[in-house]
């Protein structure tokens, strides 16, 4: 169940089959909508986009917020605009207006749409094709987006609530009369920093609407369009479920349909599953181990967890564990780099004789930085089975997937119907969204078990007493909600809305490549100069030149008790095809460094 709704006019509806039938294929819902059938008095709008919220609130795949004290139906209004209404008639513009909706109106001809404009429309044009070609939507799925480019454009043309930044808005879309300015027409900055103070301190000038003046910085050289999504300020502060009164340009809607894809492609409840968008991998560790930090102390009666993980861990791991003060210990690695399981026994008995009553905090690598090794979670979770739990104690774990965890689902490494949340205790998994799925702002998600979060702050008072109705468990606050338009539409275009087949094929093409890689390059080294651990995409061989190295971007793999070779890395993705893997190992036996490897 998405938020965003389309409702069409019945001949709009009639004669645009194959938009109906796309928006219907990307699980959008559409509705043929017949403003003039119902003839009780009221909005029908209005109530069609009632039931159509209250349906999403109450869905077990929905609700806009899930903490206790916040009631769902609270927050339906605020959702009203993500509900687009495709009209052709001036009734039905205006009704579809009154409730909250995003408007369009379609006309013959310029009289139509003039007067459908005035009528109450946010966008008016001669057809639906002309629509999508007007906001740029080139696949159905885009649609979402038309709410919040449709929004974006009614508070620009209103000039409210569009803030940028300081400098815009001195330069932009307000200035101090009159600007003082140079020979080449350009207003002196410090002139109009000093006219601010003496503005705000004394009240004597007047600041007013200046929309001819131009940007001090303009935004074109960085290849965002002025006007465009991009261009705005758009903040998902605190949890992305909460319903706010204060902030009303958000994309929390879309932030929480890229945790349901997560749901699906995991094949976990949503109602089982919550989560946030994260600026990338490190701040999804820091807030996994934080939030399991709290949780292990709540339930041991005040005893600090201890935290097991690799020597290969990433290094955000344990500067998670400086700043939340966490005892942590670090456990061996095998010769493919993932964690060697007699050590974590040898560690667990060791704790559970010295420390009984100590919780344990397990962080286990789903891909390792350097090789992308898997930790063996089955046979992890049975040691602290037997050596935790069946001894009284209590451990949870945090799984680090920053890579693998995109494909984890697909490569099912530890079989078939696996909910790692209720099969292996996982509390939180930490993913990148700029790593294997490749969205272009830095980004990342972290997933979460819902049970657990509700206990883990169910006696926390974590409301924010300014932003009415929000309650903030996210490390940074204020988040990017750009970064959730463009990792939504990153997911979205991998069909992990629907039946995620692109993300199979392109997880299917770089396994390929990956064989292909360690095949051509064992025939070069031989496979005991090579490290490539099951399931994963990274390949380490012996490493070649600096020149090599820089014309690759090979990574520098240094590994524990392996002093006799020093390693370069490779991760296959979808930007690496055979014939760039060929002309690889052309260039690797020609390197004078990587001669001395071959056979």
């Amino acid at each position: 169940m998405r938020e965003v709704a389309v409702f069409i006019a019945p001949c709009l509806y009639d004669s645009n089959k194959s938009f109906v039938s796309g928006l219907q294929k990307n699980e959008i819902s559409v509705t043929r909508f017949d403003v003039y059938a119902d003839k009780k008095e009221g909005n029908p709008y209005l109530e069609a986009v009632k039931k159509h919220n209250k349906i999403v609130a109450e869905s077990p795949e929905g609700g806009f917020s899930q903490f206790k004290g916040c009631s769902n139906h609270d927050a339906i209004e605020d959702y009203n605009f993500l509900c687009i209404a495709i009209e052709d008639s001036t009734r039905g513009v205006t009704r579809a207006h009154s409730s909250g909706m995003c408007v369009i109106g379609i006309g013959s001809n310029e009289i139509e749409l003039n007067r459908l404009m005035s009528q109450g429309a946010h966008a008016v044009a001669k057809s639906i094709s002309d629509v999508l070609q007007m906001f740029k939507i080139h696949n159905y799925y885009q649609v979402q987006y038309l709410p919040y480019a449709i929004y974006l454009r009614d508070i620009v043309n209103r000039k409210v609530g569009y803030p940028v930044s300081l400098l815009d808005t001195l330069r932009g879309r307000f200035m101090i009369v009159p600007p003082e300015t140079d020979d080449d027409g350009i207003a002196d900055i410090d002139q109009e920093l000093d006219d601010l103070s003496i503005s705000l301190d004394q009240s004597e000038r007047k600041v007013e609407l200046n929309n001819g003046a131009n940007r001090i910085i303009p935004r074109e050289v960085l290849g965002i369009e002025p006007g465009s999504l991009a261009d705005v300020y758009i903040n998902n502060v605190g949890w992305p479920q909460d319903k706010i009164n204060n902030i009303h340009f958000n994309s929390r809607g879309l932030e929480m349909d890229c945790i349901r894809m997560f749901a699906k492609l995991y094949e976990i409840s949503y109602d089982e599953m919550r989560g946030f968008l994260t600026s990338g991998g490190t701040e999804g560790n820091f807030c996994g181990l934080w939030w399991q930090r709290d949780y292990l102390k709540r339930k041991s009666g005040g005893r600090d967890p201890i935290i097991l993980t690799s020597n290969l861990s990433h290094y955000s791991v344990s500067k998670a564990c400086q700043q939340l003060c966490i005892e942590g210990r670090l456990i061996s690695t095998l010769p493919d780099g993932s964690m060697n399981c007699e050590e974590l026994e040898r560690t667990l008995i060791s704790i559970s004789e010295s420390e009984p009553e100590r919780p344990i905090l397990m962080q286990v690598n789903i891909g390792t930085t350097m090789t992308g090794a898997i930790d063996d979670l089955p046979a992890i979770h049975s040691l602290l089975v037997k050596h935790v739990s069946n001894r009284g104690g209590i451990f949870t774990v945090h799984m680090d997937a920053a890579l693998t965890g995109a494909i984890l689902p697909i490569i099912k490494p530890f079989g078939d119907n696996i909910n790692y949340f209720r099969d292996f205790n996982v509390k939180t998994i930490a993913i990148s969204g700029h790593k294997f799925f490749g969205s272009v702002c830095i980004c990342g998600v972290l997933l979460a078990c819902s049970e657990f979060l509700e206990e883990c702050f169910n006696q926390q008072e974590v409301g924010v007493k300014y932003l009415t109705g929000l309650h903030d468990i996210t490390p940074s606050g204020s988040r990017s909600g750009f970064n959730v338009l463009s990792f939504h539409n990153t997911l979205c275009g991998l069909y992990c809305h629907t039946d995620a087949r692109r993300l199979k094929d392109v997880v299917a093409h770089c396994i390929r490549n990956t064989d292909y890689f360690v095949e051509r390059m064992s025939e070069l080294v031989g496979e005991e100069k090579m490290i490539h651990p099951l399931f994963s995409l990274q390949v380490c061989f012996p490493r070649p030149s600096e020149k090599m190295m820089q014309k690759y971007s090979l990574m520098p793999v240094t590994m524990p008790d392996r002093d006799d070779v020093e390693f370069a890395g490779v991760c296959i993705l979808i930007n690496v095809d055979k014939t760039r893997i060929d002309e690889f190992m052309v260039d690797y036996k020609k390197d004078e460094v990587a001669k001395t490897f071959l056979k």
